[in-house]
């Protein structure tokens, strides 16, 4: 077999490089957004997260930058590498297998947004790079552990150090600093994506793959859809939302108290807005409970900028509402089951009783959950 030019070999070597560093990188922006997917992909729960995302990161800048030299290449990170790819190609055909070929996979972060296939394939292609590179680099003797030992840690000081992370713990909500629980009832206690509801499609509405089923309940099986059912009162609890107090306009609002909808949006998103847009038309033919904005910035925007973000948001949509503006890590917890923003929830004594995407907020489902 003839053997490729060196030069060739190492321009190869050089796209394994930045396809890997880049996609490592691309992760950390915002690192959040590769926290959640871990959670909803069930890989981990949201206390061990922070770290699993910053140890496979690590990893796989790791992997990247020992392309560039050729201490154990052949012997060991060629190995490491293909073993990782091949543990995602079958990760992501298990994904298309159970929801199908939708959504960002998250292999290039939220820079690049690719689909579980088109991830296969870049994969696959990677691979074939990689038999390449092996067939036609000469196996190196005298390999020292110190450089990839010395690139290794230094990559993981760099993304747990530079990256800190902050405790997500299911059971601590992430708090604003002057939150303060004014809740007496020591029986309550914080919910996260709770949802009640009276039949089955007013059940948690966010936008999910199809294949994930809810177990219906086997009292209900003979209810009309339409037939109103009998329910208890609604216990009064504490919501994920009740650290959120301080709404534009200096209104101080308990969003726990009552009927509200509270809207998770990020300044800069489509989806968002048209959300907005759509509740703002709803509210002309449909009765809706005050709405209340949770406001994040992609682009970190803070002061005037920020302000004009919203403006423009505002008059996309039609129509402002009370709003506050939340921090990176809160923002993706707040998003609950729903893959991206937006997330409309109906909540009623802190309990969410409707739980919609863009797409599954209509005027019946808003309606049967208001008036829950």
């Amino acid at each position: 077999m003839t053997k490729l030019n060196p030069t060739i070999v190492w321009i190869l070597r050089g796209i394994i490089a930045f396809l890997f560093v880049f996609s490592a990188i691309s992760k950390l922006f915002p690192i959040e957004a590769f926290e959640k997917q871990l959670v909803d992909l069930k890989i981990t729960n949201w206390c061990l997260a922070p770290a699993l995302a910053r140890a496979i990161i690590a990893w796989e800048l790791f992997l990247g930058l020992c392309f560039l030299q050729n201490h154990f290449f052949k012997k060991f990170i060629i190995p490491l590498t293909v073993g990782l790819l091949v543990a995602f190609c079958i990760h992501l055909g298990y994904q298309i297998f159970l929801y199908g070929n939708e959504g960002n996979c998250g292999c290039m972060g939220q820079l690049i947004p690719m689909t579980p296939l088109q991830a296969i394939i870049k994969n696959i292609i990677a691979l074939i790079l990689i038999g390449i590179i092996y067939l036609n680099t000469p196996n190196k003797k005298n390999s020292l552990h110190r450089y990839p030992t010395i690139i290794l840690i230094i990559c993981y000081v760099f993304i747990f150090g530079y990256f800190q992370s902050v405790c997500c713990c299911d059971t601590t909500p992430i708090l604003p600093s002057n939150w303060t629980n004014t809740n007496t009832d020591t029986t309550n206690t914080l919910i996260d994506n709770q949802t009640i509801s009276t039949n089955d499609t007013a059940r948690t509405l966010v936008n999910q793959p199809a294949t994930i089923k809810t177990k219906k309940d086997s009292t209900k099986k003979n209810t009309p859809v339409n037939t109103p059912i009998s329910t208890p009162s609604i216990p009064k609890t504490v919501s994920v939302f009740a650290p959120y107090t301080q709404f534009s306009g200096g209104k101080t609002v308990n969003l726990d108290e009552g009927k509200k909808l509270v809207c998770v949006f990020n300044t800069m998103c489509d989806h968002c807005m048209d959300a907005a847009k759509k509740i703002t038309d709803l509210a002309k033919t449909t009765k809706t409970p005050p709405v209340y904005v949770l406001f994040w910035s992609e682009n970190n925007s803070k002061g005037e900028k920020l302000e004009k973000e919203i403006e423009e948001f505002y008059k996309y949509a039609g129509n402002s509402y009370p709003y506050t503006v939340i921090e990176t890590p809160a923002f993706f917890r707040l998003l609950g089951n729903a893959p991206s923003p937006p997330r409309i929830a109906v909540l009623s004594e802190g309990n969410v009783v409707g739980d919609f995407s863009e797409e599954s907020l209509t005027k019946d489902a808003l309606t049967r959950a208001y008036n829950f």
